[in-house]
Protein backbone atom coordinates (compact mmCIF):
# COMPACT_ATOMS: atom_id res chain seq x y z
CA UNK A 1 0.00 0.00 0.00
CA UNK A 2 2.86 2.38 0.63
CA UNK A 3 3.63 2.34 -3.52
CA UNK A 4 -0.27 3.64 -3.89
CA UNK A 5 0.00 6.54 -1.35
CA UNK A 6 1.70 8.03 1.86
CA UNK A 7 -1.28 8.05 3.71
CA UNK A 8 -2.90 4.76 3.10
CA UNK A 9 -2.14 1.81 5.67
CA UNK A 10 -3.88 -1.78 6.25
CA UNK A 11 -5.80 -1.92 9.08
CA UNK A 12 -5.26 -5.29 10.51
CA UNK A 13 -8.25 -7.43 11.38
CA UNK A 14 -7.83 -7.25 15.49
CA UNK A 15 -7.92 -3.57 15.16
CA UNK A 16 -10.93 -3.07 12.68
CA UNK A 17 -13.59 -3.17 15.59
CA UNK A 18 -11.95 0.03 17.25
CA UNK A 19 -11.50 1.78 13.61
CA UNK A 20 -15.29 1.05 13.09
CA UNK A 21 -16.13 2.69 16.42
CA UNK A 22 -14.18 6.03 15.78
CA UNK A 23 -15.64 6.33 12.39
CA UNK A 24 -18.73 6.01 12.89
CA UNK A 25 -18.43 8.26 15.94
CA UNK A 26 -19.55 6.20 19.38
CA UNK A 27 -18.73 2.84 20.94
CA UNK A 28 -20.03 2.18 24.98
CA UNK A 29 -17.67 2.45 27.39
CA UNK A 30 -17.07 4.50 30.88
CA UNK A 31 -16.09 7.67 28.99
CA UNK A 32 -12.22 8.68 29.87
CA UNK A 33 -9.89 9.79 28.04
CA UNK A 34 -6.51 8.10 29.47
CA UNK A 35 -2.34 7.69 28.85
CA UNK A 36 -0.36 5.16 30.06
CA UNK A 37 2.75 6.86 32.11
CA UNK A 38 5.18 5.30 33.94
CA UNK A 39 3.20 1.86 33.37
CA UNK A 40 0.21 3.61 35.21
CA UNK A 41 -3.03 4.17 33.31
CA UNK A 42 -3.49 7.91 33.79
CA UNK A 43 -6.70 9.46 33.54
CA UNK A 44 -6.22 12.71 31.36
CA UNK A 45 -9.87 14.30 30.52
CA UNK A 46 -13.61 12.68 31.98
CA UNK A 47 -16.30 13.38 29.29
CA UNK A 48 -18.69 15.99 30.70
CA UNK A 49 -21.88 13.97 31.31
CA UNK A 50 -20.46 10.58 30.60
CA UNK A 51 -20.56 7.49 32.99
CA UNK A 52 -17.34 8.06 34.87
CA UNK A 53 -18.20 12.05 35.54
CA UNK A 54 -21.60 10.94 36.89
CA UNK A 55 -19.54 8.63 39.54
CA UNK A 56 -16.84 10.85 39.96
CA UNK A 57 -13.48 10.29 38.51
CA UNK A 58 -11.41 13.17 37.95
CA UNK A 59 -8.48 14.02 35.68
CA UNK A 60 -5.37 12.89 37.53
CA UNK A 61 -7.17 9.93 38.81
CA UNK A 62 -4.89 6.49 38.61
CA UNK A 63 -6.80 3.25 37.17
CA UNK A 64 -4.77 0.65 38.43
CA UNK A 65 -7.75 -2.01 38.84
CA UNK A 66 -10.62 -2.69 35.96
CA UNK A 67 -12.82 -5.96 37.60
CA UNK A 68 -10.65 -8.44 38.73
CA UNK A 69 -7.72 -7.46 36.64
CA UNK A 70 -4.71 -5.61 38.14
CA UNK A 71 -3.59 -2.84 35.61
CA UNK A 72 -0.90 -1.08 37.40
CA UNK A 73 3.17 -2.27 37.43
CA UNK A 74 2.26 -4.99 34.62
CA UNK A 75 3.20 -3.38 31.51
CA UNK A 76 -0.36 -2.73 30.63
CA UNK A 77 -0.68 -1.52 26.75
CA UNK A 78 -3.82 0.49 25.42
CA UNK A 79 -5.09 -2.17 23.52
CA UNK A 80 -6.09 -4.03 27.01
CA UNK A 81 -7.32 -1.24 28.93
CA UNK A 82 -9.36 -0.28 25.76
CA UNK A 83 -10.69 -3.91 25.77
CA UNK A 84 -11.39 -3.84 30.11
CA UNK A 85 -13.11 -0.30 29.99
CA UNK A 86 -15.17 -0.52 26.56
CA UNK A 87 -18.43 -2.71 26.46
CA UNK A 88 -21.76 -3.59 25.95
CA UNK A 89 -23.92 -0.31 27.14
CA UNK A 90 -25.48 -0.61 30.65
CA UNK A 91 -23.23 -3.59 31.75
CA UNK A 92 -21.01 -2.58 35.12
CA UNK A 93 -17.45 -2.80 35.79
CA UNK A 94 -15.50 -1.64 38.62
CA UNK A 95 -12.60 0.42 38.52
CA UNK A 96 -10.05 0.45 40.77
CA UNK A 97 -8.55 3.87 41.46
CA UNK A 98 -5.14 5.96 43.42
CA UNK A 99 -6.44 9.63 44.04
CA UNK A 100 -3.31 12.11 44.96
CA UNK A 101 -4.21 13.24 48.63
CA UNK A 102 -6.49 9.78 49.48
CA UNK A 103 -4.75 6.76 51.23
CA UNK A 104 -5.49 3.11 49.58
CA UNK A 105 -7.57 2.47 46.49
CA UNK A 106 -11.06 4.30 45.87
CA UNK A 107 -13.72 1.72 43.81
CA UNK A 108 -16.29 2.84 41.70
CA UNK A 109 -18.95 1.15 39.85
CA UNK A 110 -18.98 2.29 36.73
CA UNK A 111 -22.20 0.69 34.60
CA UNK A 112 -20.64 1.51 30.52
CA UNK A 113 -22.99 3.94 28.56
CA UNK A 114 -22.69 5.60 24.81
CA UNK A 115 -19.65 7.79 24.31
CA UNK A 116 -20.32 10.28 21.50
CA UNK A 117 -16.98 10.99 19.52
CA UNK A 118 -16.93 14.65 17.73
CA UNK A 119 -15.51 15.68 14.90
CA UNK A 120 -15.71 19.08 15.24
CA UNK A 121 -13.36 20.32 18.43
CA UNK A 122 -14.94 23.89 17.78
CA UNK A 123 -16.38 26.40 15.42
CA UNK A 124 -17.05 30.22 16.48
CA UNK A 125 -16.52 33.48 14.76
CA UNK A 126 -12.69 35.26 15.30
CA UNK A 127 -14.08 38.50 14.89
CA UNK A 128 -16.90 40.27 12.74
CA UNK A 129 -15.93 37.95 9.65
CA UNK A 130 -13.88 35.60 10.15
CA UNK A 131 -15.10 31.91 11.23
CA UNK A 132 -12.97 29.72 12.83
CA UNK A 133 -13.68 25.61 12.76
CA UNK A 134 -11.24 23.20 14.48
CA UNK A 135 -11.81 19.15 12.98
CA UNK A 136 -10.16 16.69 14.88
CA UNK A 137 -10.62 13.56 12.44
CA UNK A 138 -12.63 12.93 9.42
CA UNK A 139 -15.60 9.92 10.89
CA UNK A 140 -18.81 9.06 9.09
CA UNK A 141 -20.35 12.09 10.70
CA UNK A 142 -17.83 14.72 10.48
CA UNK A 143 -19.56 16.26 7.15
CA UNK A 144 -23.09 17.17 8.79
CA UNK A 145 -20.81 18.63 11.97
CA UNK A 146 -18.66 20.44 9.87
CA UNK A 147 -22.17 21.95 7.91
CA UNK A 148 -23.66 22.40 11.47
CA UNK A 149 -20.71 24.61 12.14
CA UNK A 150 -20.92 26.44 8.96
CA UNK A 151 -24.49 27.08 9.15
CA UNK A 152 -23.55 28.76 12.96
CA UNK A 153 -20.62 30.51 11.73
CA UNK A 154 -22.35 31.56 8.10
CA UNK A 155 -25.22 32.83 10.60
CA UNK A 156 -23.04 35.11 12.68
CA UNK A 157 -21.73 36.80 9.59
CA UNK A 158 -18.38 34.63 8.88
CA UNK A 159 -17.55 35.93 5.28
CA UNK A 160 -13.92 34.44 5.03
CA UNK A 161 -13.43 30.99 7.37
CA UNK A 162 -10.06 29.18 8.80
CA UNK A 163 -10.43 25.34 9.07
CA UNK A 164 -7.71 24.42 11.49
CA UNK A 165 -6.52 20.36 10.58
CA UNK A 166 -3.61 20.32 12.97
CA UNK A 167 -3.29 17.47 14.77
CA UNK A 168 -5.55 15.36 12.65
CA UNK A 169 -5.01 12.04 11.98
CA UNK A 170 -7.13 11.82 8.82
CA UNK A 171 -10.08 9.19 8.25
CA UNK A 172 -12.55 8.68 6.06
CA UNK A 173 -11.63 10.01 2.63
CA UNK A 174 -15.32 10.16 1.16
CA UNK A 175 -15.77 12.60 4.41
CA UNK A 176 -12.86 14.96 3.32
CA UNK A 177 -14.15 14.62 -0.58
CA UNK A 178 -17.85 15.93 0.70
CA UNK A 179 -16.05 18.74 2.97
CA UNK A 180 -13.65 20.12 -0.44
CA UNK A 181 -16.99 19.93 -2.76
CA UNK A 182 -18.55 22.70 -0.47
CA UNK A 183 -15.92 24.99 -1.84
CA UNK A 184 -15.30 24.21 -5.23
CA UNK A 185 -17.11 24.87 -8.18
CA UNK A 186 -18.73 22.48 -9.79
CA UNK A 187 -16.89 20.10 -12.43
Amino acid sequence: LKNLDPHTTYIPPTDMKEVQEEMTGKFSGIGVQFSIMEDTVRVIEVISGGPSSKVGLIPGDRIVRVNDSIIAGVKVVNSTVLNLLRGDKNTKVLVGVVRKGYGGELEFEITRGDIPINSIDVSYMIDEQTGFIKISRFANKTYQEFMDGMKKISDAGAKKVIIDLRQNPGGSLVTVLQMVDEFLAKD
